[in-house]
Order: C-alpha cells, then structure tokens, then sequence
C-alpha cells in the first residue's frame, strides 16, 4: 500500500517535462517546425535537400519504424482551428438546437447558448494557459501528472478516453442511423411510404448491429492511417465545408423571415417571420427553461479541449495552442447563438422539429432543395467528429506510453505507409504516423460501433467530462499557487538524490491539495441540494449555504496562498525565442473556482445513473492501475532520471523552468539534460 501512495502522489518532474516537450534540447529536434507541404532546399540555391530532421535522431528499421521519437510539430494555427471546429460543431446545431427550442426555451435559445458558452470558457481559458505552460501532448492527463500527480492523470485519462473513444463510437453510430434513415427518405414511393430499399444496410434480425456505423469507423481508421498530411487536409477541408455550411443555413433563415424573398403564396405565407421571436422567453418556460436548455447546449462546446491534445504537434504551441482554444470557443458562440435565432425565426417555436430542426424548418417553408442539401450536408460533415475523436485518443495513448503507463506499443512510429493503404498513399511518411496505436484505436472503436448501444452511457460520458474540467481548473490553482520548482521538486535546500521520489516531500504540500478538495465538495454539495431536495426553501437555503462556503474557501485561496507569478519559458536554443509571454487565466482563483462550481453543479443535474456509473468506472480503473501499473511508470521506475547532474547543475534547471515576470532569462545556454 505505501508503494501504491508514494506512487499514485507521484507528480512529473519539470525536468521531464521539458525534455519531452524539446525545450532544451540541440538541433534537430522531433519538434522542430518544419513546413511538410513544400520541399526544403538549401539556402544557397544548390537545389540540394537539407537532411530532414528525423535522419539525424531517429533510428529506423527495415520497415521504417522506431520507438523513441514521436511525430515533429507541423499544425499551425489553422489547423489547429479547423480541429477544434471539427471536434465542436456538429449535433450542436443539427440537433440540440432544435431540441432547446421546442421543449425548453424558445427563441431565447440563444440566451441559453450564451450562457452554455460562457460556463466552458471557465474551463477553455484554464485549458489556454496550461496549454501554454506545458506544450506536451495529453492536455488534461498531462497536465494532472504535472501537477495533481499520477493517480489524478490516470483518472484524467480515463475520463478523456469517454470523451474520445468512446464519443468516436457513439458518433459513428448516430452516423449510421441518419444514414439509413436518409435512404429511406430519398427511396419513398408517391405515396410517401419508405421502402425497404435502406434495409440492405441493417443487420437483419439482429437490432443491436449497425453496419454503417462500423463501416464509417473503418473509413476514418484509413483516412488516418493514409498519413498525417492527408488526415490534417481531410479534417481542414471538411471543417471549412462544414462551417460554410451551417453559414447558409443560418443566412438562408433568415433571408426567409425577412420581406427580401417574396412570398410564394400571398393567401398561404410561410411561417418564417421575425414575429416568431415575440414572446422571446415563453412564458410557460421561463428562466428556469433557458437555465434546464444551457445544462443541455453546454454539451454542444465539448471538444476544444482536443486542441490541447496535440499541442505536441503545433509549430508553436505556446502561443498558437492557446489562441486556437479561444478562437474555437468564440467561433462555436457566435455560430451557435446565429443558428439558434435563425431557425426561431423561420417556424415557431412549438413546431420546430426536435429530431431534425434545420431540414424540416426549411421544408416547411418550402425550400425542399435547401431542406435534402441540409440533410445531406449533415451526413457528410458528422463522420469528421469520428475523425477528430479517433485522432485524438491515439495522442492521448501515445503520450501514456510516452511516460510508460501504457505499453511502448502505442508510441512506435511509421515513416512507411501501412499495406493497406499503400496503395492509396504509397509516399514515405515525413511526419511519423503511429500505425499500430491507430491499428488498436481504430479496432477497438470499430467493434463498439458495430455492437454497443450507447444510449445508457450518455450520462456517463457527460459525468466525465465534467470531472475533467473541474480537474483542468484545479490543475490552474495548483500551478499557479504554488511554485512549480518548490511543489514538485522540492526546495533547493531539500532537493537530493530521492527527494523527487519521497512521498513525504507531497505530503508537506498537500494543504492546497485538502483546499481543493473542498472546494469540489461544497461545490457537489449545492449542486445536490439544489436538485434532490423537494421542499422548496430547505433546497433554496442548503444550496446557498454551500454556494457561499465554496466562495469562502476561494476568498481563503486568494488571501492567504502565495502566488506564483510565473509567465515565461526560458526557452533558449529550441525555436520558441527567449523568454516569450504565455496566456494566463485571468480572475483567478475566482474564475476557475466558478467554472469548478458550476462543473459540479451541473453534474448533479445528471442523475444518480451518471454518477454512480462514473464512480464505478473510475474505481475500476484505479484498481487496475493500482495492481498492474503502480510504480511502473518513467517517472517512478527510472531512478537514474536525475543521476550524471550535479546538485548546482540540477537547482540551476529548476528554477529555470519557469522565470518570473522580474526575471530575465540567464546568459547561459540550459543545454541538455540528457534524461534517458
């Protein structure tokens, strides 16, 4: 057992830290930015190719694989939009929208949006400023290990992988019977009965089955597995459809409630009128309706936190990373909101189609052909959120295996293409390609489309992701009160051979860790109050109860914890520019003890299913952890992590991993620390 605590407390040293993330390290380096669209020539006009950077560092086999690098950094910023749009937009539009509308807020949807918006940036600007302090793959699992330590990451990882995975396999099957349900629409008779012409593409007698959702699973595991050049142009070209897209339906609603089009019928006018907004919060729901549609639209901004993911592929992921996440989160917003009163506008409220809101609004107005294009366009976007998912948990099982917590497996790379597609993309690979993590990924997420029905585990996969936000802005609290060379490594006057290792070095900073913890609590606690206590003034006054203990323990935080003012790399010699600033959450501890308040909160709106089902999977994965992983990991196997540096050499590194706003950096090179 004091095995399991000294390693479950356990938290990656800076050292690591910026050894993976190439902050010290010579040229080349497997992060060094390289543009993989144009080929490099010499600057002397030679017409010579420079070596390409992984010839200088990587050690090949026959078959054009290794082990010990991981693919170079090659997302702009761009890109980096196009994913976190890709992730985002989707069912926010095409079915939560219309699901607000009729059964909970009316036009006043878009309030509810802005609110939903609103309640993620709490999470989104902690996520920005971790994502520029730690540029690293894992986004929350990383910066967990960083900072809460290693039994905070595995549950972080575990609760991604709801949010990746297994969202990829549910997705795919939403996929699948929209597709079906689209054929059989486009085969019915003159009658306006359905053919059986979309049975071809059930499993016959057998419900449970969906072909076409494993089918589109398989399509995104080869477009992934073609390369990374091709993957990132498939996702940037879809991302750009999808956007214009959702553009011309919202400008296309509200072209119809406007007296530009004329209408068809004088003695029979369209229900598109700008009318439809009055009343604008409807009476028989009120602010409590708009309240219950933000709980459900919150759900539409999930994704931006992939961005985050592959910060170890960004070009510059100290600035690029962060503006993508607040690009993302803004773009989503007002896209969001313009969606929600357009189609408001184009039907009234009460007739607007939960199910299929856009097509059907459209086709009450007589636009069929914008109607079956809408429905189309839907069928063709959906499958990029399976793409950007699949991606997604590859990183995350790349960047575990990185820190051996999952086997090595899943960090080999390909520079050659796989035999299945090569004949699809036979050029080398000049990224790096994990073939065989996406070979797992792809399987695995394949079979479940195929075969798990997942409408029991949407509460389970909302939970998660809830959990995982809260832990995102509890990592921002732990970074930013208390100093990262001091939290955890220890004091320069503490530091020796095991100090890094002892748990007792964690116990003695564990006081913000038992301040955190209340801070969840009392958050939960409201939240339950709120929605399990019948009696109305009893709920009402124990939800405010625990509402101002959690501001109490903020205000504590403010006053009486020392902050870390620290908001510049020292990064010399690895591309990035000396002592650049980096984002930082601002309002803080308030902000990310708001969005930790209202992430509880909206987890006991869930249910008691949700969060039992979240407890028992997480217990599940700690026990596994604990009985075939604990200690096993780089940083709790590899003692000699720190061995060949002096104890100068090492208090030097330390207290440069960070500088202070007073701070320059120093004239000497950081050089390498050579951490094997």
């Amino acid at each position: 057992m004091e095995r399991f605590i000294d390693s479950a407390l356990q938290r990656k040293p800076l050292q690591l830290v910026r050894k993976q993330a190439h902050l010290s390290d010579e040229p080349p380096s497997r992060y060094t930015a390289l543009s993989i669209l144009e080929a490099t020539t010499s600057g002397e006009g030679t017409g010579d190719p420079i070596e390409h950077p992984h010839d200088g560092i990587n050690n090949r086999d026959t078959e054009g694989t290794q082990q010990a690098e991981a693919p170079i950094r090659h997302m702009s910023l761009f890109d980096l939009v196009c994913f976190g749009v890709g992730c985002t937009i989707g069912s926010g539009v095409f079915v939560l929208a219309g699901v607000a509308a009729n059964q909970h807020a009316g036009p006043s949807t878009c309030i509810a949006y802005l609110i939903a918006g609103a309640i993620s940036a709490l999470s989104g600007l902690p996520y920005a400023e971790l994502a520029g302090a730690f540029p690293v793959d894992g986004s929350t699992y990383s910066y967990a290990y960083i900072t809460l330590g290693e039994i905070w990451a595995v549950m972080s990882s575990m609760c991604q992988t709801l949010e990746y995975g297994v969202v990829a396999a549910a997705v795919a099957r939403a996929w699948g019977n929209k597709f079906i349900d689209y054929v059989n629409e486009g085969s019915s008779n003159d009658e306006g009965e359905a053919s059986s012409w979309g049975e071809i593409f059930e499993a016959p007698g057998i419900s449970f089955v969906n072909p076409m959702a494993s089918l589109i699973a398989l399509a995104c595991t080869l477009v992934l597995l073609c390369g990374v050049q091709e993957s990132k142009f498939a996702t940037n070209a879809i991302s750009s459809i999808k956007v214009l897209l959702i553009c011309f339906m919202i400008v296309g609603g509200f072209l119809l409630a406007s007296p530009i089009i004329p209408q068809d019928d004088p003695n029979n006018p369209r229900p598109a009128t700008f009318s439809n907004w009055n009343p604008f919060v409807p009476p028989e729901f009120g602010a409590e309706g708009v309240a219950d549609a933000s709980a459900i639209l919150f759900f539409a901004f999930l994704g931006f936190d992939q961005i985050c993911n592959l910060s170890g592929e960004a070009k510059n992921p100290v600035k690029d990373v962060p503006r993508a996440v607040v690009a993302t989160l803004l773009i989503d917003g007002v896209i969001y909101m313009l969606a929600a009163l357009s189609l408001t506008a184009m039907m009234p409220y009460t007739e607007i189609s939960p199910v299929s809101g856009f097509p059907r609004a459209f086709g009450a107005n007589g636009w069929v052909w914008a109607e079956k294009l809408t429905a189309l366009g839907e069928i063709i976007t959906l499958p990029l959120v399976v793409l950007t998912s699949m991606k997604s948990q590859v990183t995350l099982f790349f960047s575990m295996s990185m820190d051996h917590v999952m086997p090595k497996f899943f960090s080999i790379l390909s520079f050659t293409p796989p035999p299945c597609i090569r004949c699809i993309a036979p050029k080398e690979e000049k990224v790096g390609n994990l073939i065989y993590n996406l070979y797992f990924c792809g399987t695995t997420i394949v079979i479940l489309a195929l075969l798990v029905p997942f409408q029991y585990l949407d509460d389970l996969v909302s939970a998660g992701a809830l959990f995982l936000f809260s832990m995102t802005d509890c990592c921002v609290l732990q970074l930013r009160y208390k100093c990262p060379s001091e939290s955890f490594l220890g004091t320069p006057e503490q530091i020796d051979d095991r100090s890094v290792f002892s748990i007792a070095a964690v116990r003695r900073e564990m006081s913000l860790g038992r301040i955190m913890i209340m801070l969840n609590i009392f958050s939960f606690a409201s939240g339950l109050c709120f929605v399990y206590i019948r009696l109305t003034p009893l709920k009402y006054a124990l939800s405010a109860v625990f509402a101002l203990l959690t501001l109490l323990v903020t205000v504590y935080i403010s006053r009486n914890c020392k902050e870390n003012n620290s908001t510049r790399f020292a990064l010399e010699g690895d591309g990035y520019g000396i002592g650049r600033r980096r984002f930082r959450t601002p309002m803080v501890p308030y902000l990310p003890a708001l969005g930790i308040f209202s992430n509880w909160f909206m987890m006991a709106h869930l249910g008691w299913v949700g969060i039992t089902m979240l407890l028992g999977y997480l217990f599940v994965g700690v026990v596994l952890y604990g009985s075939f992983c604990s200690g096993k990991s780089l940083v709790n196997s590899s003692t000699s992590l720190f061995t060949g540096l002096g104890s100068s050499s090492k208090n030097e590194d330390l207290h440069e991993a960070l500088l202070l706003d007073s701070e320059e950096p120093s004239s000497r090179s950081s050089g390498s620390l050579n951490i094997s």
